[in-house]
């Protein structure tokens, strides 16, 4: 599971354990919009292989919060996230279908480009702190401890 913030993206097997508030554009062909049509783009998209369900988790400690149910070649994924004291849903599926279908996949494409940026972000923190010699690890209580040191915390090490 990668973690953003408060906002969790996993892939799952199923979507057990969601109660599906919305199923925006269930059939396919709904989801291809062609050059013209009220509403698209001056291009003809396809959405088809990306089923979207607005759905809310139903287990225990998941009040506050909604969820972004995708299926598609890659697989079945969930982005959860707080909605807070924002009318987030009601104003979701307040919406048309089409705005729905279309918000709920922008939400979580940009949720998942975040979660792309931050590994890759971290990966180059890790990679030039190993670099700079400045991974530090040690053990206390029989547990490991990793950390990186910052420039100033190294200069002092070594001084």
């Amino acid at each position: 599971m990668t973690v953003i913030g408060h906002n969790r993206i996993c892939r799952v097997d199923n979507f057990d354990g969601y109660e599906v508030l919305a199923h925006p554009l269930p059939d396919r062909e709904d989801r291809v919009f062609q050059r013209g049509q009220p509403g698209a783009s001056h291009v003809a998209v396809t959405y088809g292989s990306h089923d979207i369900q607005i759905a809310r988790p139903t287990g225990p400690g998941s009040a506050g919060l909604l969820a972004i149910l995708m299926h598609h070649g890659g697989g079945r994924h969930i982005l959860e996230f707080y909605e807070g004291a924002l009318p987030v849903t009601a104003t979701l599926l307040g919406l048309p279908e089409r705005a729905q279908y279309a918000l709920a996949y922008a939400l979580f494409k940009q949720a998942d480009e975040c979660a792309v940026a931050a590994r890759v972000d971290e990966a180059s923190r890790w990679a030039q702190a190993f670099v700079d010699g400045r991974i530090r690890k040690r053990r206390r209580g029989g547990k490991r401890f990793v950390n990186i040191e910052t420039p100033a915390e190294k200069e002092r090490r070594c001084a």
